[in-house]
């Protein structure tokens, strides 16, 4: 053996000696400090990608607390109501469901109004209904309605109201603004 040098690895290339170095790091749960999540990342971004334009859609949730102080001009009722709404920014379909408790009598109408120059505040602004709430009134009520685009971005801008009528107050028994939760 005179002049000969032995490999300890017997003819085992470097290559696949690293390679089997990184399998035995992985089967014990190492990784050298690399992430193993990239190809879950890459997954992920692949598929909000590929989904486009329903990516982008939600649903908006909104509220209102009524009472006879919101009212324009304000009233003396003890009256107190609750409104939540959903916008499906997709449809463009506004749900809701309205409860009331303490008015003057049986409600005569319930609208979303809008839009007034006032974001989220109660203003001393009347405006156009925008959505009637057609049906029963009696506490509680639901109800849906499809809306445009600039009715979605008032709404979403925190420039509609909403109240309720009765036979003693007309104009509007409790009222309060629609604002995003």
């Amino acid at each position: 053996m005179s002049g000969e040098y032995s490999q300890p690895h017997s003819g085992v290339s470097a290559a696949k000696r690293h390679g089997e170095a990184n399998s035995a790091r992985a089967a014990r749960g190492e990784n050298g400090g690399r992430s193993s999540s990239l190809p879950v990342v890459a997954l992920a971004a692949v598929t909000f990608l590929a989904a486009g334009p329903a990516a982008f859609a939600s649903t908006l949730l909104f509220k209102a607390d009524l009472s006879g102080g919101g009212e324009a001009p304000p009233n003396d009722s003890v009256g107190r109501g609750h409104v939540n709404a959903a916008l499906d920014t997709e449809t463009k379909t506004l749900t809701w469901t309205v409860t009331y408790s303490g008015v003057t009598g049986a409600p005569i109408g319930a609208h979303f109004h809008g839009p007034v120059s006032y974001i989220g505040l109660t203003s001393e602004e009347n405006a156009p209904i925008q959505v009637g709430t057609p049906g029963s009134l009696a506490s509680p009520f639901k109800g849906n309605s499809t809306i445009d685009d600039t009715q979605m971005k008032d709404l979403k801008d925190g420039r509609w109201y909403f109240n309720l009528h009765t036979p003693k107050f007309p104009a509007g028994e409790i009222r309060g603004p629609v604002v995003r939760q």
